[in-house]
């Protein structure tokens, strides 16, 4: 498809800029590849690096519908678990590592898996199919914070359908080569407990063997329960 071509068919289509956000735990993303999604008509909402104060703060103004996640060099192991930490913020769309195999992300979770290699306009017409299928998130519930991690941190357990393991949450707010600490875990969900009150909400943390997963539940059931 020439570039005229691909103008004609994506330019009256730009994703809104809230919609998705390139996320790469490299030190920047891939800006050969963002220029070429640009000249096909796709232009990313944010460009963040993994862990990161500024990610955290791109991921709270946007609410993005999707993560484009950036693994150039990452192995199975942590590529599945950066999906599934990645998944507890919004669907995620992978560029995938040079010479791995899709169904590494795919059983993690992944909403699709890309060839960082393909035509610009395959992929953009890939992403933009993509972000049709997501729901953008609602806005924030408490902005109150000085940090915008914990604000995150509230965000994603407040948000959750289901039970949140431990291990999701340290590598959301850490590095795969440094993921937070199980203890400053802890730490920061505890903080997080006026906030959680003032929501109406309660937490439910079940801690065994070492982990630890999180929830939480409306307060005002939780007490008609006990009644």
């Amino acid at each position: 498809m020439s570039h005229q071509t691909t103008e004609r068919v994506y330019r009256h289509q730009l994703v809104p800029a809230q919609l998705s956000i390139a996320m790469s735990v490299e030190e920047t993303f891939d800006a050969g590849l963002a220029h070429r999604l640009e000249r096909a008509g796709l232009t990313l909402g944010a460009a963040v690096r993994w862990g990161s104060e500024t990610a955290c703060a791109s991921v709270l103004e946007r609410r993005p519908a999707m993560l484009l996640l950036d693994l150039p060099r990452s192995g199975d192991e942590e590529l599945a678990g950066l999906v599934r930490a990645a998944s507890l913020i919004a669907p995620v769309a992978v560029l995938r590592p040079d010479g791995r195999d899709a169904l590494t992300a795919f059983g993690a979770g992944a909403l699709d898996v890309l060839d960082r290699h393909a035509p610009a306009a395959e992929l953009a017409g890939r992403i933009y199919a993509d972000l049709r299928r997501c729901i953008p998130a609602s806005p924030t519930r408490w902005c109150a914070g000085t940090s915008a991690s914990q604000r995150l941190l509230f965000d994603v357990i407040s948000r959750a359908q289901a039970p949140i393991c431990c291990h999701r949450l340290r590598l959301l707010l850490g590095t795969p080569s440094l993921p937070l600490t199980l203890r400053a875990l802890k730490a920061r969900i505890q903080r997080l407990l006026p906030a959680f009150a003032d929501c109406g909400l309660e937490l439910v943390a079940d801690l065994q063997w070492g982990l630890a997963t999180y929830r939480v539940r409306d307060a005002k059931t939780a007490d008609a329960r006990l009644q």
